[in-house]
């Protein structure tokens, strides 16, 4: 049985070092997300930069997979259309940018990929936006991404499209509206 744990409640307590030996042993495709997990994390939590959330099997010391959602100021790109930065921005087609939700970080541990596909990790993640969509608005969520054909693919599929790459052309910035 899966279950979600945010990380900020380990934060500080007794569950904390629990946490830290559950993250050494996580082992991702993406060495970027598991750079995160094992090395910045815990200092993004508590610099209230971003939210992390555990996937876990059971127990806390078995971490299938985690996801960080954060805020993002998304500036639009000279090749966007007017009408598209209209549609993202819900009033105005002369906007620079926009607060956009950002799922930070998405990964699984490529030694347990089997205890949760994507789709649910995405499902999970999904559900929290919307949460936070209730609470305070917003139009859309932006990933940003490798631009990997199977990644592309995985976000297109789950209603994701391409928006833009980011401003240092790393990434390619894909929105799914709220």
């Amino acid at each position: 049985m899966l279950f979600t744990k945010a990380l900020r409640e380990t934060v500080g307590t007794d569950a904390e070092q629990l946490v830290k030996n559950a993250i050494e042993g996580f082992a991702c495709r993406d060495k970027d997300v598991e750079y995160f997990l094992k090395h910045k994390v815990f200092e993004f939590e508590k610099r209230n930069k971003s939210r992390t959330y555990l996937i876990l099997v059971d127990e806390i010391q078995n971490l299938v997979a985690y996801f960080t959602l954060s805020l993002k100021s998304l500036e639009f790109r000279d090749k966007l259309s007017k009408g598209k930065i209209k549609d993202i921005d819900g009033f105005s087609k002369k906007v620079q940018g926009v607060a956009i939700a950002l799922i930070g970080q998405f990964g699984k541990d490529e030694t347990k990929a089997k205890e949760v596909s994507g789709k649910d990790l995405l499902g999970i993640c999904m559900d929290k936006i919307y949460q936070v969509h209730t609470l305070i608005g917003g139009r859309y969520v932006l990933v940003e991404c490798h631009d990997a054909e199977k990644v592309v693919d995985f976000y297109r599929v789950n209603s994701f499209e391409v928006l833009q790459l980011d401003k240092s052309d790393d990434y390619l910035q894909m929105i799914r509206r709220l």
